[in-house]
């Protein structure tokens, strides 16, 4: 590693396959066009000519990147330099790396590649492709450093302030793997579901317009029925196949998933055909979620998740650049608790004090429920009376989304920890963040507000490149004004 060394041989192919994405659209227009081609006029050459010349340019552009692509460690710093022209050359500090990330798609696993990314506070790496084994090495090189390091500070300080418990050469240790049964359970009840439910229901109402009201089984009075009949069938199969698909999608996604621990570091790895490996620093943590859907609640299993700060670049394509990792995808609610006690021994993940001013129950709703009847008005002159029953299904169900968000929301503060849990219909929501993880608070109120003496107020938190807003909607203006002062001074709470 002190010696410049190689990307993998098979970033070539990679290379090519990147630049078939980015003509992707000019290739399907071409073999659209080829049944027009005139292979005796010489003039029909030109543009398939100068497509095939930028396809080349472009091809040798990215391989000419992996050719002059070279990497290696030297005074304590990770080093990458490429280019033929314009050379270019980064640097990043090895103490200040934070994680090394890989990720492995079908192509890259078919011959041993993988794609490498170093991250530091703000700024990373990127190596397309390596070998595993480069992969391997490379991470053992960095942590050998890192080690060296963190012991020439210990000999200094050791004489200060006594002997210390070094953990530099901790063993990963598996703290959670999801199980094939889980891993099928949690595909079954995940958001795909909600969203077929939800748009077969207005197909099955219109079922009115084809059923015969005088005689049930008038069968076949009218074609035009059937026909209807049969779009509708194929209308909820088509459903049922998404919804299908979108389990599929999420057995695949999260397939093998596996949580160890090493050094202080959460190390992340899943996926079927496109593994992904994911290193999750605990001093990044600024705060823990979690999620609960409808169907989880009911059955015990909830979701985990962890917001972090970003690397400082912010790359769409990176796993953790939304600054929310998933770090206990399913699990039993008492078990995955006990395990971030473990995880996040700093929070103290204490119950809330539920229930909001009733008057939010109808502020709540309001809008929404206007909404969806002059739709369901609307409805009911041009088409027919199913339009308003769905509609007034629908305010049944917001009118009982928005009693429950008032009745079972609510936040605890103690001295240095805030609590917040946010409950809907169909899902629940809780945050936990220290009071030194908090860089905003804001609190908003319209004239309305002002005069019921209510007020929305939000705190913020890091996440990722932006920030996570943690708050409530029609609380009381002077609960509003003590959660103020609370973030703003420093007074005892009890807890």
């Amino acid at each position: 590693m002190f010696k410049p060394q190689k990307l993998h041989p098979i970033s070539y192919l990679s290379g090519l396959i990147k630049t078939i994405k980015q003509n992707f659209i000019v290739i399907i227009l071409f073999f659209i066009n080829i049944k027009d081609f005139h292979f005796a006029d010489l003039k029909q050459y030109l543009w398939p000519g100068f497509l095939l010349i930028l396809f080349i340019a472009s091809f040798i552009i990215n391989a000419a990147k992996v050719f002059t692509t070279r990497y290696w460690i030297e005074d304590n710093h990770f080093i990458v330099t490429y280019g033929v022209f314009n050379k270019k050359r980064k640097e990043l500090d090895i103490q200040r790396i934070q994680s090394v990330d890989t990720s492995q798609d079908i192509v890259n696993r078919l011959f041993g590649g993988l794609i490498l990314e170093i991250k530091v506070p703000s700024d990373s790496i990127k190596l397309e492709i390596v070998s595993k084994a480069q992969s391997e090495y490379i991470e053992q090189q960095i942590k050998k450093v890192q080690n060296t390091i963190d012991a020439a500070d210990d000999i200094v300080t050791e004489n200060e302030e006594g002997p210390i418990n070094a953990e530099y050469n901790q063993d990963q240790k598996t703290i959670f793997r999801l199980t094939l049964k889980e891993l099928t359970l949690m595909s079954l009840t995940s958001g795909s579901i909600v969203l077929a439910i939800l748009t077969i229901m207005p197909i099955l109402g219109s079922f009115q317009s084809v059923i015969p009201w005088e005689r049930i089984f008038n069968q076949f009075q009218h074609i035009a029925q059937a026909a209807y009949i049969v779009t509708s069938l194929l209308i909820i199969i088509g459903l049922l196949i998404a919804y299908i698909i979108g389990v599929i999608i999420e057995f695949t996604r999260y397939y093998g998933y596996t949580l160890k621990e090493e050094n202080h570091q959460l190390k992340i790895r899943y996926g079927l055909f496109n593994v992904k490996s994911l290193t999750v620093p605990t001093i990044r943590i600024q705060a823990v979620v979690e999620k609960q859907s409808f169907l989880r609640r009911l059955i015990g299993y909830t979701t985990i998740y962890f917001v972090i700060t970003s690397d400082g670049v912010n790359k769409m394509e990176s796993e953790n650049a939304s600054g929310e990792v998933v770090i206990l995808p399913f699990m039993k609610r008492k078990n995955a608790y006990d395990m971030l006690h473990y995880l996040v021994p700093s929070l103290k993940f204490q119950s809330v004090e539920t229930g909001l001013p009733k008057g939010g129950i109808r502020r709540n709703a309001q809008i929404i429920v206007g909404i969806i009847l002059i739709a369901g008005i609307a409805g009911n002159y041009f088409w027919n009376v199913w339009s308003l029953v769905i509609a007034l299904l629908l305010i049944v169900l917001v009118i009982i989304n928005s009693i429950i968000t008032v009745k079972y929301s609510g936040l605890l503060i103690s001295s240095d920890e805030l609590t917040l849990k946010h409950s809907q219909l169909v899902r629940t929501r809780y945050y936990y963040t220290k009071k030194n993880k908090l860089v905003g608070f804001e609190k908003r109120q319209n004239p309305f507000l002002k005069k019921a003496e209510l007020a929305h107020f939000n705190f913020i938190t890091a996440k990722g490149a932006g920030s996570l807003n943690i708050g409530l909607r029609f609380v009381q203006n002077n609960e509003a004004d003590e959660l103020k002062i609370w973030y703003l001074k420093e007074r005892n709470y009890e807890t």
